[in-house]
């Protein structure tokens, strides 16, 4: 772990950040510097006494140049877009933003939330046997999500378009990976038009959604969720957002114990505390678990792009998609 001295030009603008947006001074003296993992650069910094921390994410470079560096942006904009959408500083429901120093690379900086993550209640329960820290976390997620979904945003029909062309864009590039054999590629361009069609049979309007939520994005601090990195934030489907969380809870049970199907209980507790929370009506509970499946998949073929696992596990979730959507599509 590193160190930032007192006086170094980062450690007096985290001050003044903090100061400026949280209400008060962090003590003086070095402040501690410690990566966290990440596809970017992203630190945090604890101040004296280990009371009070902060996550800062950086540009490789400003004003931005490349894809990495125009997300953090924008997920900046989308931030400062919170408190009209109810989930403002000290909500409690998302970290609070605190500023940014683009000058010198600091694109975002929020304060420390601490607590597990989902993947940590993950692992607690396909590993080691113990469901309940996760069965509780599952419905606070729920009633997170549901809160995201119930945001005031322009009353627009959901298309089925941006969930196809998503089909479109991760086979083509599970093709380029060898990882979908003619089988395969026949298989989902037939699911893919006769899901077409089965969509057209339900509608919904379009929600605010979180758009990645995958185990790392959220925390369970004292008992609540909160949500991180809002950079694909966004008005959607909801089950860009419910669907993923299925798929994720599939693929920790397949991983972790190779076996999909431990994952049910887990997934039909998630969709239960969702629709306590979000009150849908008939129709669009029909429209949840019809077209899950179709999402699902979808969630289960974008991990499976993810080359940290091996190849052959890889195939068994293009198989476990591709069973997803036949199956589940006839019922």
């Amino acid at each position: 772990m590193n160190r930032l001295a007192e006086a170094d030009p980062l450690a007096r603008a985290l001050r003044r950040l903090v100061g400026a947006e949280a209400g008060f001074r962090p003590p003086a003296g070095e402040v501690f510097v410690e990566p966290l993992p990440s596809s970017r650069q992203v630190r945090r910094f604890t101040f004296p006494g280990g009371d009070y921390a902060v996550v800062g994410k950086f540009f490789s470079a400003y004003p931005p140049r490349v894809s990495a560096d125009w997300s953090l942006a924008r997920e900046y904009d989308h931030y400062l877009q919170l408190p009209a959408l109810g989930l403002g500083n000290g909500c409690g429901l998302a970290p609070r933003l605190l500023g940014r120093w683009p000058e010198r690379s600091l694109g975002l900086l929020l304060e420390a939330v601490p607590g597990p993550d989902l993947d940590h209640l993950l692992l607690k329960a396909c590993v080691h046997g113990d469901p309940a820290p996760l069965f509780r976390g599952l419905e606070k997620l729920a009633h997170l999500l549901a809160f995201f979904h119930s945001r005031p945003v322009p009353a627009l029909p959901v298309s089925p378009e941006p969930a196809l062309a998503y089909l479109d864009k991760v086979m083509a590039q599970l093709l380029e990976a060898g990882l979908l054999n003619r089988e395969d590629r026949l298989a989902l361009e037939g699911e893919r038009a006769a899901w077409e069609t089965r969509f057209q049979k339900f509608s919904d309007r379009q929600v605010l959604i979180h758009g990645d939520a995958t185990p790392t994005n959220f925390l369970f601090p004292n008992g609540r969720a909160v949500a991180l990195d809002l950079e694909r934030l966004r008005i959607g489907d909801r089950l860009w957002d419910l669907s993923w969380v299925a798929g994720e809870l599939k693929h920790a049970w397949g991983w972790r114990t190779s076996d999909f199907s431990g994952s049910e209980k887990a997934i039909g507790h998630f969709f239960r505390m969702y629709l306590a929370a979000a009150g849908l009506d008939p129709a669009l509970t029909q429209r949840l678990f019809s077209l899950n499946p179709c999402y699902m998949a979808l969630a289960e073929l974008r991990i499976a792009r993810n080359l940290y696992l091996t190849w052959d596990y890889r195939r068994e979730l293009v198989a476990e998609a591709r069973r997803c959507l036949a199956h589940d599509r006839r019922l």
